[in-house]
């Protein structure tokens, strides 16, 4: 699944920071620390935290390689069963043992389910370690950030330990299968968000709309005679605009009928896009009916 690797980069001593060493190296940069080296200091954090970090790069390594060729052979291990089984219980004869091998089947494939469900979240393999190093490669970067600007009085081992640590369970799968996870989950509330906003926005234009009819509704069919064809006119005009008048000889009553044929036309059950209702809210917008 990879090349070999050169011998330079499996070497131990370049390598393998042995608990000894990382122990006396901790020893030497407090006593720094208590000099008021902070120069000695920084150098000596710098040192311990990139050879941490070396070790930690070797092991995710040969995780990702193992986590790739380990799960792919047990897929097609459990493959070739699933097919053996299947295979056997066609051609057997015996119907007490055709039943036991379709039983064993089903067991099989419900146990190999069970385990990718419970230890992979049925996740690919491919999308966990683009996940993996897309969050190795985060935390590194702040690590080094940290490590190239920052001195050990502002940044002490300690603090960068942590980051380590944190560096280190950003290439364990459960880690990725949470941030997996928890993107998803911000997708989602994003476009929960987008969706809320555009009800809201389709409900503020429905109601302009039905505000604007009613008060148009009164009008015409009010006894100040002069309102009343203003209010005729004005509605001929939205419905113009949005394309339900074309210069008919219309009555009041017919104006007020079409009208609402115009609204009820754009109600999200009949226009789920929403179009119909947004020219007709622009069609009323353009009248400024007050």
């Amino acid at each position: 699944m990879g090349p070999r690797m050169p011998s330079s980069l499996t070497a131990p001593s370049v390598t393998t920071y042995k608990a000894a060493d990382l122990t006396s190296d901790i020893a030497a940069y407090r006593a720094k620390v208590a000099g008021g080296d902070t120069n000695g200091a920084t150098a000596m954090r710098n040192q311990m935290a990139y050879r941490v970090m070396g070790d930690i790069e070797m092991s995710y390594s040969k995780f990702e390689m193992s986590l790739t060729t380990q799960r792919a052979g047990f897929e097609t291990g459990a493959d070739a069963v699933q097919l053996g089984i299947s295979a056997a219980a066609t051609v057997v004869g015996a119907s007490e043992v055709k039943d036991l091998l379709n039983a064993s089947l089903t067991a099989f494939q419900g146990t190999r389910t069970s385990f990718d469900k419970n230890f992979f979240q049925q996740k690919t393999t491919e999308s966990i370690i683009s996940q993996m190093r897309a969050t190795r490669k985060t935390k590194q970067a702040q690590l080094i950030t940290n490590l190239a600007k920052r001195d050990a009085a502002s940044y002490p081992w300690d603090a960068v330990w942590i980051d380590l640590i944190d560096f280190y369970y950003a290439g364990t799968v459960p880690s990725a299968l949470v941030e997996i996870s928890g993107a998803a989950g911000a997708k989602a509330v994003v476009a929960n968000d987008k969706l809320n906003a555009a009800i809201a926005a389709q409900t503020k234009q429905a109601i302009d709309v039905r505000t604007a009819f009613e008060k148009l509704q009164a009008e015409a069919n009010g006894t100040d005679a002069t309102a009343t064809l203003s209010a005729v006119a004005d509605m001929k005009s939205i419905l113009k605009t949005a394309g339900y008048y074309h210069g008919e000889d219309l009555t009041t009553a017919q104006v007020i009928t079409l009208f609402e044929k115009a609204m009820s036309d754009a109600a999200p059950l009949a226009d789920p896009s929403g179009a119909k209702l947004k020219a007709l809210n622009a069609a009323v917008a353009k009248e400024d009916i007050n």
